[in-house]
């Protein structure tokens, strides 16, 4: 009887880590990162595209914030790491324990800041919708300096680029505080004007395009605040 029970036993641990094993990381995952005194709850949603490659996205519940970019997501074994580029551009580290659970820290201005998630569901990742492709002119990189209230300003690249599904790939780079490759939504060109979002900083630019294209004229606007910028081709 002893020795049945062992095997019973040893059957369950065995078929719960080939369960384990069998799910890895992909799901919708649920966690509460301490910030201060407050507890911000975390949602993060893991899964594989079609080429079998990993895509993430991030929400806020308590906010109604969905779909958070996430960018550089790294899976190897039982080993997540990503970046939240929403989040401030803070860094996951996680390990996926044999009890099911995703731990580690994520890493942001105030340092490294641990984290642990629990799997609640199937994942729904949600990513940026795409945008139509840009005219030959606007395809490239821009260059700009964002005039800052206190004097200075923020330096700033913006990229274009048309990909090969008839849609352009848009991020931005702020040289200031070493910020790359943040992702552009909402890119629209009708002749020479052209906008853009930034839904990472709640703003957005409207401008238009010379007729020797080289330079984008416009309105860097944040809430309702509107501050003239020229961006120019590299």
């Amino acid at each position: 009887m002893l020795t049945r029970i062992h095997l019973v036993a040893g059957a369950a641990v065995l078929f719960a880590s080939l369960g384990w094993a069998q799910a890895g990381p992909a799901g919708h995952w649920e966690g509460s990162l301490k910030v201060g005194n407050r507890d911000i709850g975390l949602s993060l949603d893991l899964a594989k595209n079609e080429k079998s490659e990993w895509i993430a996205s991030m929400g806020v519940p308590s906010e109604n914030a969905t779909g958070l970019f996430v960018k550089d997501v790294a899976v190897s074994g039982q080993s997540v790491k990503f970046m939240a580029v929403m989040l401030q551009m803070a860094t996951a580290d996680l390990t996926l324990s044999p009890d099911g659970k995703l731990a580690g820290t994520i890493t942001g201005r105030q340092g490294p800041m641990p984290i642990e998630f629990k799997r609640t569901g199937e994942a729904k990742v949600v990513l940026p919708p795409g945008s139509p492709a840009v005219s030959k002119e606007l395809e490239g990189d821009w260059a700009g300096t964002l005039p800052a209230p206190n004097g200075g300003g923020f330096q700033m690249v913006v990229h274009f680029r048309n990909q090969a599904d008839k849609t352009v790939a848009a991020t931005i780079d702020i040289l200031n505080n070493g910020a790359k490759d943040m992702p552009i939504n909402d890119v629209k060109q009708a002749g020479q004007k052209v906008e853009f979002g930034l839904k990472i900083a709640n703003s957005s630019f409207r401008g238009t395009l010379n007729q020797e294209g080289t330079e984008l004229a416009g309105q860097w606007i944040h809430d309702s605040d509107t501050t003239p910028v020229t961006l120019r081709k590299k």
